[in-house]
């Protein structure tokens, strides 16, 4: 809610105790001036999801509750308070084009697009707009994401990232409108609790045409007789399933990943590992009659990315089994 000089009458709390009600959150705010409205956002079947908004009757009350009420205790919870960046419905943003997803948004061809709408947004001189987060629960949807990372600032897209039966793949990416909010997201939301698990949060390495990016999955699959960088997996008739066009960048950058699920793809193996680095290509190994190994390489740009993913990931579990993940000692 905006008055006609553009001044907000509302703010966003976050790190509410699941426990806070609006009127407890009403109560609490009051303290700043007269409150509205107060609303505690909570997910389809009714739990709170840590966050709220409240609405005060003059712009200097919103603005004294963030001067006085901003790391004040609620319910035995730290509470931070900030203005609310979305009033007036400026959370959605244009879509220059592309159709609308499920909170992201998504090119002509069908493939998820997050980092820079065409291409252009979230590269060069803008500096990061989007983050990459990680260690979703599989029920989080993009509203979920969205309220929660709105913590950090004005969050034009946000977006989880599905299987193609349209499972969540536990990870998204979520779009701010200035990097200097992706950087706050980074610092501030990095090991918080989203449905109950702590996610991670970095930024997201494949913004604007980076090493694949998000438009085209380019380097991803390979198949020897279909074009490069469409398909995954492997196609051809060899001993050495772990094979990949062209030569690492250094040593130590090409990762064996094993025990992986049949209905790991590529496209899931890339998304997971890239909450360590970025991903120059990912491969899932299938037979000649198509059906999957059950295994497949990842190569990483640096090999201390590579060495992360390792510490990070080997036994961890994902798409229902836990990874085997070692250096490729046939790379």
């Amino acid at each position: 809610v905006l008055n006609a000089g553009g001044e907000g009458k509302s703010v966003y709390v976050g790190n509410l105790s699941y426990e806070v009600a609006w009127q407890d959150l009403k109560d609490h705010m009051r303290t700043a001036g007269d409150v509205v409205y107060a609303e505690v956002m909570t997910m389809h079947d009714g739990r709170s999801k840590g966050c709220g908004i409240v609405e005060f009757s003059t712009p200097e009350g919103a603005a004294e509750a963030i001067a006085t009420l901003n790391d004040t205790d609620l319910k035995g919870r730290t509470i931070f308070v900030r203005e609310d960046r979305e009033q007036g419905g400026g959370g959605g943003g244009g879509n220059s084009g592309l159709r609308e997803g499920e909170g992201g948004y998504v090119a002509p061809g069908g493939w998820h697009q997050a980092g820079g709408r065409g291409g252009g947004r979230g590269g060069g001189n803008h500096g990061n707009l989007s983050v990459y987060v990680g260690n979703l629960a599989y029920e989080t949807s993009w509203q979920d994401l969205k309220d929660h990372m709105r913590a950090a600032g004005n969050v034009d897209k946000a977006d989880v990232l599905k299987s193609e039966d349209g499972r969540s793949k536990g990870c998204g990416i979520v779009l701010y409108q200035k990097s200097h909010e992706a950087s706050r997201a980074i610092r501030e939301l990095q090991n918080t609790e989203l449905n109950g698990r702590p996610i991670f949060v970095r930024e997201d390495r494949e913004q604007g045409g980076g090493h694949g990016g998000h438009g085209h999955h380019n380097g991803g699959g390979y198949q020897n007789r279909v074009h490069h960088g469409v398909g995954g997996g492997y196609n051809q008739q060899q001993q050495r399933p772990g094979f990949m066009p062209g030569a690492p960048a250094e040593e130590g950058c090409q990762l064996f990943v094993g025990n992986l699920s049949w209905e790991t793809g590529w496209r899931e193996l890339k998304d997971h590992f890239r909450q360590c680095g970025d991903v120059d290509r990912a491969e899932v190994a299938e037979g000649s009659d198509g059906r999957k190994k059950g295994f497949g390489v990842i190569r990483f740009h640096t090999a201390n990315d590579a060495q992360s993913a390792i510490d990070t990931l080997n036994g961890v579990e994902f798409m229902g089994r836990p990874l085997e993940v070692r250096l490729d000692n046939k790379a």
